[in-house]
């Protein structure tokens, strides 16, 4: 059974990632890196959030290596945009510069929030495991 730091692992090499290349993404230390790795400690909050959009997968794979969240392959660096993420730039770039600041804000916010709530389920499964 794969171990948190072994799933990090290698889903990383998967990516093609050095731990210097994830920590960069990351915004963490590659001492980071590889203290989760080894086990030592344990991505929380945002960074949980944006190792996972690093590496492609869910938090809850990380964390749980729940076989229903297992990661694809990793093929393309960047897949490509959905029809919505299409749109989505499109109307923003229709916007005048004055207004793409408070909707970054606004969504920052949302986003900010929704992973607080979801960091906080994922902490009560992790407390209920023990």
């Amino acid at each position: 059974m794969q171990t948190l730091g072994d799933r990090i692992k290698s889903r990383r090499k998967d990516m093609k990632y050095t731990q210097r290349s994830l920590a960069q993404v990351v915004g963490v230390s590659h001492v980071t890196i590889s203290q989760w790795e080894s086990g030592d400690s344990t991505p929380g909050g945002k960074n949980l959030f944006t190792l996972a959009e690093a590496l492609r997968c869910t938090p809850t794979w990380i964390l749980f290596g729940d076989e229903n969240q297992t990661p694809e392959q990793a093929e393309k660096p960047n897949p490509p945009l959905s029809e919505v993420e299409k749109e989505l730039l499109k109307l923003f770039n229709s916007l005048p510069e004055s207004e793409k600041e408070q909707h970054m804000t606004n969504l920052r916010f949302k986003v900010e929030g929704l992973n607080k709530l979801f960091y906080e389920l994922l902490e009560a499964r992790k407390n209920k495991k023990n």
